[in-house]
């Protein structure tokens, strides 16, 4: 894609393309995703691991109510743009990375339910992608089926994994009273 500022020639060019994004609602969600979404979401939840799946029926509610046509908007805009300027891409960059960061937190607020060795990062990158592929087939399908076996998926990799803790901490403590 070829990008210019306005010139009498460019207009006049089939093959360039404008395009004019709004960046200021990149900025209004980056610095609002605590009152604007994970507030609401959370509020009354104060088991971490539980606030991740509290998020994604926030998400979920959207869905129902629009009836399968919402589209998270930085993740419908991310979609769609071949190649973002390097200005836009550092915004939907933030933007992900806010989500992922406070779900992340979640994860290791979760402290011993989950395995050491588990990258809270990764997984709340994991979470991520669930939610926005979940809601990119429900919108595909106009169906809530996609995204709840995501969901559903998700929600047995985590509880897997909070018992393998569970059976790790289980095996330590019997051979620590065998010795």
């Amino acid at each position: 894609m070829n990008h210019t500022t306005a010139s009498r020639t460019a207009f006049q060019n089939p093959h360039v393309t404008f395009v004019n994004i709004n960046v200021v609602s990149f900025d209004a969600y980056k610095h609002g995703i605590h009152p604007m979404l994970l507030e609401p979401a959370w509020k009354a939840v104060p088991d971490p691991i539980e606030r991740v799946f509290a998020l994604l029926a926030h998400y979920r509610s959207h869905l129902v109510r629009s009836e399968c046509t919402y589209g998270c908007p930085i993740g419908s805009l991310a979609l769609e743009l071949h190649e973002p300027d390097p200005p836009v891409r550092a915004l939907l960059a933030a933007n992900f990375a806010g989500w992922i960061s406070a779900i992340e937190t979640c994860f290791v607020d979760a402290g011993d339910r989950l395995p050491r060795d588990i990258d809270r990062r990764a997984l709340a990158v994991f979470a991520l992608t669930t939610m926005e592929g979940g809601v990119m087939l429900s919108r595909t399908d106009r169906s809530l089926t996609p995204f709840d076996d995501a969901v559903r998926m998700l929600r047995h990799y985590v509880d897997r994994l909070q018992g393998d803790r569970r059976a790790s901490r289980r095996s330590l403590s019997s051979r620590r009273s065998t010795r």
